[in-house]
């Protein structure tokens, strides 16, 4: 039964975390930041959780307890979905809003708290029922772990949250009733009030659990209206690109993909500008791709000018199909329009290389998904696929009477990188940003483009002569280029160096606290050498101090954690700037976490021989893992080849088997005459899950949005070297 127990809690972790972490990214701006920060709140509160069972009394009572567990955690699962979805309701009041970042971080993190305060309760117990080895119990909760995330990818991923939480709520069920029928044999249960309270409270939370899955459709519709405050929530649904939702308000639709807007059924003055400017700059435009919103306009004045062929990519492909529904159009069955049903990225590859115009048409590059649309490789991507003269568009909120300094920094950044790739590059600063780039000499005299216009017979409303001759002249062209082209501390942005990505949060957090902002854009300035020897020194410092063994060997798990989540986020987001899939594919990356772990845990207590020698060679080869990464990364872009999903899913894998490994390993070093097992399980697992905590934040915060991903990983290579040094000059010394 207590193997079950483990089980069942390796299973509803890894759904839960993956369920809760894509709400609150929905909720709260799409944003991988928020992954991250979500990692580390689950982590630390699992951690509180494994460390607060000294808080009660143990004596004869672990299995009642560990029963209790089961039974919060199928309450508490739906109630977390509820309270994500009302948290946002709370502090947004107008439609498309986005969320002051310091509020949403704080509800997020103690949302989560109910919950994975339990499940780190829950292994304690269930190790001191079970009372076998920490690496045994390990194991059987990784394995859950695995076989969660692969029964979460084949199907639960289709299925809403209410009926997810219903599943795992009846599955909790099951061990809990199964201990409390073993207590009647085993008598670990004495107190026969306790038992009726027990055997009473699973019962009722069975007839909740069949009501929930019932009515989860109605539920989830409801709770999810509640992210919409002011908005009635027409439809929402999930696809492998992520969340997609529909809402009316005063007379116009808007459209959302993972809480973010994607644009609205009434949007004519942005099409027009959108369109118009890069069409009429190129001589004659006949084959166009525009990537990104075109449903709701972009489209239809793209046909204006009688092109030969429009290629059209959504971000997410579904979103196609919902916005018919809801804003119908014929230009989805004219036979110019090819709809490229994919991700762009992946197409690029196969399609034609005589585009006359590309248009990007996305918001601010706020995720990694959004963010590979504004990097160095795929202006170099894009430019491959342009005729000599072709034209490439994109923008940015903006905002050219006042600049500051964080909206700056992004825009020097696109600037920069686009001038990196195209020889000529006109800027059109307004609300919206245009940038427009040729490898030919763009046209700069409003005139002849206002005669392009009467030539090709175009009539617009708000794109017109007076029009273009004032966004063409004003002086706010001449202010804003000379503001970038004065900066010379925002860097270019790459795939793998994601300085828009970073630029573009700090502005977000500028437009709520400014203090606050410039506090980080300072943290953002810091020497890579100060931060790697920061990192060095704070993992040598267990061995320049006066410690014990058994506190190196605590110090050296928390390193392991903190390198697995590290690895983790670097594959969270390669999956993402790779292949925009993150939403589907989440689950798959946490399962090969977590099925290295059950392979390396496995392998730790089967090993005979146990030896101090061995943390040096675990972190020997963490570092050289790390190295092997690097090499792959570079070889991959010398020779512009991506890594296959594949690949990165042996890389998430490969951390796991040496972290799991390493867990096992010393745990079973740190055995010693008089010491508990249990408390060892509590010490091995908290530091694990605090290392882990660590990792995922300054990773996803800090290493990887300012340094880049080569940075990162050269980072982990010095902090494990550092680790197995100690461990290897203190085994010498002691010898």
């Amino acid at each position: 039964m207590l193997r079950l127990s483990l089980f069942i809690l390796g299973f509803t972790s890894l759904i839960g975390q993956v369920m809760i972490t894509r709400e609150l990214m929905v909720s709260f701006y799409g944003n991988e930041f928020f992954i991250g920060w979500i990692l580390f709140g689950w982590f630390i509160w699992v951690a509180v959780g494994s460390l607060g069972t000294k808080l009660f009394r143990r004596q004869s009572r672990e299995t009642s307890f560990l029963i209790a567990c089961h039974l919060f955690v199928t309450l508490l699962l739906p109630l977390e979905i509820f309270l994500i979805r009302l948290s946002k309701n709370l502090f947004l009041t107008a439609p498309g809003q986005i969320p002051d970042i310091i509020p949403a971080m704080a509800s997020s993190f103690f949302i989560l708290a109910p919950l994975c305060l339990v499940l780190g309760l829950q292994f304690t117990f269930a190790f001191e029922c079970w009372k076998k080895g920490v690496g045994e119990a390990y194991f059987w909760e990784a394995l859950g772990f695995v076989v969660g995330g692969a029964a979460f990818n084949y199907k639960l991923v289709f299925l809403n949250e209410f009926q997810i939480s219903a599943i795992l709520a009846g599955l909790n069920l099951a061990p809990a009733f199964a201990l409390w029928c073993d207590s009647l044999r085993s008598l670990t249960i004495k107190n026969s009030y306790l038992k009726k309270g027990l055997l009473l409270a699973t019962a009722m939370l069975a007839v909740l659990t069949v009501l929930c899955l019932k009515n989860a459709g109605p539920f989830n519709f409801q709770t999810a209206s509640l992210r919409f405050p002011n908005e009635k929530l027409l439809e929402t649904k999930n696809s492998i690109y992520g969340n997609l939702a529909v809402t009316w308000v005063r007379g116009q639709y808007n459209f959302y993909h993972n809480g973010l807007p994607a644009g609205t059924s009434r949007d004519e003055a942005f099409n027009e500008c959108l369109v118009h400017l890069p069409m009429l700059s190129h001589p004659n435009p006949q084959k166009v791709l525009l990537v990104g919103t075109g449903f709701n306009g972009a489209l239809d004045e793209i046909l204006k000018y009688d092109p030969q062929q429009i290629f059209y990519a959504e971000i997410n492909p579904d979103m196609i199909d919902l916005a018919y529904k809801y804003v119908p159009s014929q230009v989805f069955h004219d036979k110019r329009v090819y709809l490229l049903k994919g991700d762009l990225r992946i197409f690029f590859k196969n399609l034609p290389k005589d585009f006359d115009v590309i248009m990007i048409n996305l918001p601010n590059p706020s995720t990694a998904m959004i963010n590979r649309y504004f990097t160095d490789d795929f202006f170099k991507q894009a430019r491959g696929h342009l005729k000599s003269d072709g034209i490439l568009s994109t923008h940015i909120a903006f905002s050219s009477d006042f600049v500051p300094r964080p909206l700056e920094d992004l825009g020097t950044s696109i600037y920069r990188t686009m001038k990196g790739q195209f020889s000529s590059l006109v800027i059109l600063p307004e609300d919206n940003l245009f940038f427009i780039a040729s490898q030919t000499p763009l046209v700069k005299n409003p005139q002849e483009l206002i005669q392009r216009m009467e030539a090709r017979n175009i009539h617009n409303y708000f794109v017109t002569a007076p029009y273009l001759t004032y966004r063409y002249t004003t002086d706010r062209i001449k202010m804003v280029t000379d503001i970038f082209e004065a900066n010379t501390s925002a860097g270019k942005n790459f795939d793998l160096y994601p300085k828009g990505y970073y630029y573009n949060l700090i502005h977000w957090l500028s437009v709520f606290h400014q203090g606050l902002a410039g506090i980080f854009q300072a943290v953002g300035k810091i020497n890579d050498l100060f931060v790697f020897f920061i990192g060095i020194l704070l993992a040598a410092l267990p061995f320049l101090l006066k410690s014990t063994f058994p506190q190196r060997l605590i110090a050296a798990m928390a390193t392991g954690g903190f390198s697995l989540m590290s690895a983790e986020m670097l594959v969270i987001y390669g999956f993402q700037v790779f292949y925009g899939n993150l939403y589907y594919k989440i689950a798959t990356i946490i399962c090969a976490v977590m099925a290295g772990m059950v392979l390396g845990s496995w392998a730790g207590n089967k090993i005979r021989a146990i030896s101090k020698a061995g943390v040096v060679w675990i972190h020997l080869l963490t570092g050289l893992y790390f190295i092997l990464w690097l090499t792959l990364l570079r070889m991959a872009y010398v020779n512009q080849w991506p890594l296959m999903q594949g690949e990165w899913i042996l890389l998430a894998l490969s951390i796991g088997l040496m972290v799991g490994f390493e867990f096992s390993y010393v745990s079973r070093l740190m055995v010693a005459p008089g010491a508990s097992d249990s408390h060892q399980a509590v010490i091995i697992y908290a530091a694990d899950l605090i290392g882990s905590c660590l990792g995922v934040l300054a990773t996803s915060l800090f290493l990887l949005p300012i340094y880049g991903v080569y940075k990162t990983l050269l980072f982990l290579v010095f902090v494990n070297a550092t680790v197995a040094a100690g461990f290897l000059i203190h085994s010498k010394a002691q010898a």
